[in-house]
């Protein structure tokens, strides 16, 4: 008797322990793009409601959500993040500015077209969208996280499988184990938008190519009731003349829809929200913000309505903590280096054996390498070190091909047409040095550059800058008088410098440049100095900026030459939001000379520096200073109107400033900002030269020398 009463209990508890382990949800997270910003509002009303959710399905965006909430991170974690994530930069390709050093960025020509090259044949973007910023952002909040659990997606808080489909097998691959970054990204590989993931000998795109909404992969791996979560975008609209795209994405949506048939389940539970026609592609905060919101209200309802969804009410269903123990690097490692030297790498490398080994640490970091413009993918994970509580990071990277072709134009009525050709190779003498070769010219003007950029003390931001430059240009110079002249100007200068960059914003160099010219008939004069200079450079735009400062000068002395002299040259731009939709910019320059010199170093007007209304290369001056205010107000789309005024203060000795004489000009421009900078007609009026009308397409920052 007393062992029946025994055999009953164990009964009893084993099937109270049964139930209990059965009192959630097997949850399974459609794909659809930007719409999956609903799955946040999903989860938010299922913690609220307290459903425990045992189990997680997704594909693509629900590979991404669902996956998150699998390591441990609490809906309310989610919403932050996704809220507060700028997707637009997340999705963006171009490398941050404010990581890369300055000399860098200052080489940068800017080009309507680049093409990356592999020997002489171009190579094709491998997508539309690049996934670096995803990636590392998954990453660095995974990877710790599996450094705790380990590889296997059972272990995580949440069980968690992850949909992709195979472009070698041509079958549905179900993640269950493995890097849980790198799977979310293959889940997320929209074909031609996202880049497909290589994995062994699989070539892996987005599960809703195969089974966008997983419920067999649910049905057959638990036993637990299923919540199907679609929020896909539904049968699309046939247009009466379909265009070139829309057939394509048509065709694209007609093969995926007949091969997920081939996995259909049918859920235990099935809710798709109304999600107001929402575009799969608006990855805005807007967008982020309405569909949470719109999710977690009907799922809220959606509950009430289906009381027999199972819910435990002594504990909320929240996974555990959004924090996960910091660890100390013990040794980094770099896989997928082939021509680039390691010690390129390490010049870029902002972490160290001992330091910490966070999620804003490791996205700083692989950003930083990404700004180094070495290569085309930047991953990472973390293994733990066997026998102590340090971890490992693990690199791999893809190198882009160093070599890249890109092509400017610009074009003004007074000079016509510049063309150019730029050859920039990124890791010369597989150093991460950069070696540009400009080529390039117009009606009566040709040019050429070649520069090295030494980086090869980038992590300690010392750098040194070699260059050689020539150009031959027909100009029209026009005297004080308001009389001018055709003369030729012939040109080459070379600089060695040696700097230390201060980061983005900054500079100092000190060098030794060396130059001969030939202006009209005379004969080649030249000369050697000894230079300093200093740029502080926050410019947003550098064709059209909206914001930022400028600041450059530059001393020269030439002390071993009979034209002995000394030279001052000083920049200040300063860029701000004015008014609404405005933007005022404020630059003053000018030159100091004393000693002996030549007419040609005399300071003129030109395209870069100029004052409304007075044709370029006029008033010549030995001292000078000039500024200029301009208030630029966007309209609507690309058009934009502009309002300039300037004046020139010009005398002949540095120390005699009461015998200058003033010129000023004031001006209108309109026009539309394009790929080449800003294309304008402008109108403008001056003391000196009444008015003048400039057509123009392109700005300071894209023309040639001597321009």
């Amino acid at each position: 008797m007393l062992f029946h009463k025994r055999l009953l209990l164990v009964l009893v508890l084993l099937s109270a322990a049964y139930a209990s382990g059965n009192d959630g949800i097997s949850l399974v997270l459609s794909g659809g793009g930007a719409r999956g910003f609903a799955h946040v509002g999903v989860l938010l009303a299922l913690d609220e409601e307290n459903v425990c959710i045992r189990s997680v399905t997704g594909t693509s965006i629900g590979s991404l959500v669902g996956g998150l909430y699998s390591c441990g991170y609490s809906p309310a974690y989610i919403d932050s993040l996704v809220r507060s994530t700028d997707w637009s930069w997340l999705f963006s390709s171009s490398p941050d500015s404010r990581l890369t050093m300055l000399p860098l960025r200052l080489s940068n020509s800017h080009d309507i077209l680049r093409l990356q090259v592999k020997g002489f044949s171009p190579l094709l973007p491998t997508s539309a969208i690049s996934t670096q910023r995803v990636g590392s952002l998954l990453s660095s909040l995974t990877s710790p996280v599996q450094v705790e659990t380990g590889l296997q997606f059972d272990s995580l808080s949440v069980p968690l499988r992850l949909v992709a489909y195979d472009l070698v097998s041509y079958e549905r691959i179900v993640h269950s184990s493995g890097n849980l970054s790198q799977c979310q990204l293959s889940s997320m590989a929209v074909p031609a938008v996202f880049p497909a993931v290589r994995m062994g000998n699989m070539l892996l795109v987005d599960g809703g190519v195969g089974d966008n909404l997983p419920v067999d992969v649910a049905l057959e791996t638990w036993d637990y009731p299923v919540l199907a979560v679609d929020i896909s975008s539904g049968s699309p609209d046939i247009p009466e003349i379909p265009t070139m795209v829309q057939v394509g994405s048509l065709t694209y949506s007609a093969l995926s829809a007949r091969v997920n048939n081939i996995y259909s389940a049918q859920p235990d539970f099935y809710f798709r929200p109304d999600l107001h026609d929402a575009k799969s592609y608006n990855f805005t905060g807007e967008a982020a913000d309405s569909l949470i919101e719109l999710a977690y209200t009907q799922m809220l309802q959606y509950l009430r309505e289906h009381p027999e969804i199972p819910r435990n009410e002594s504990r909320s269903s929240s996974t555990g903590s959004d924090e996960y123990p910091v660890r100390l690097i013990e040794g980094i490692e770099y896989r997928g280096l082939m021509s680039v030297s390691e010690g390129a790498v390490l010049d870029w490398m902002i972490l160290s054996a001992g330091d910490r080994a966070t999620a804003a640490n490791l996205r700083d970091a692989a950003e930083k390498l990404y700004a180094s413009g070495l290569f085309d993918r930047v991953d990472y994970f973390l293994e733990p070190s066997p026998d102590s509580g340090f971890v490992n990071i693990v690199y791999t990277v893809v190198e882009r091909e160093p070599s890249s072709v890109g092509i400017g134009m610009t074009y003004n009525n007074q000079f016509g047409l510049d063309g150019r050709i730029t050859y920039r190779h990124m890791n010369f003498l597989n150093a991460g040095d950069h070696l540009i070769m400009n080529a390039g010219g117009g009606d009566r003007y040709i040019y050429t550059e070649l520069r090295l950029l030494d980086l090869s003390s980038g992590r300690r931001k010392w750098f040194a800058d070699y260059s050689l430059t020539g150009y031959q240009m027909k100009i029209e110079a026009f005297e004080k008088d308001g009389s001018s002249t055709y003369r030729v100007e012939t040109a080459g200068f070379g600089d060695i410098a040696r700097g230390f960059s201060s980061g983005w914003s900054g500079l100092n160099e000190m060098g030794i440049s060396g130059m001969v010219h030939r202006y009209g008939s005379d004969e080649f004069q030249g000369f050697t100095s000894i230079f300093l200079s200093h740029l502080t450079k926050t410019m947003d735009n550098p064709v059209c900026p909206e914001r930022g400062v400028r600041f450059e000068t530059r001393v020269a002395w030439a002390p071993l030459m009979t034209h002995k002299h000394l030279s001052l040259d000083y920049d200040f731009e300063g860029a701000f939001p004015f008014l609404r939709k405005g933007t005022m910019v404020l630059n003053i320059w000018g030159q100091l000379l004393a000693g002996t010199t030549w007419d040609w170093q005399e300071c003129r007007l030109s395209a870069s520096r100029f004052i409304p209304g007075m044709p370029y290369y006029s008033l010549p001056s030995r001292q000078r200073i000039a500024g200029l205010a301009r208030f630029r107000r966007k309209l609507n789309g690309p058009f934009f109107l502009s309002v300039e005024a300037g004046a020139v203060c010009d005398w002949e000795s540095p120390l005699e400033i009461e015998d200058s004489g003033w010129t000023w000009g004031a001006g209108l421009a309109a026009g539309l900002d394009t790929p080449m900078g800003p294309a304008s007609v402008s109108w403008g009026w001056s003391s000196a030269f009444h008015s003048r009308w400039t057509v123009s397409v392109g700005s300071a920052s894209t023309y040639g020398p001597g321009r």
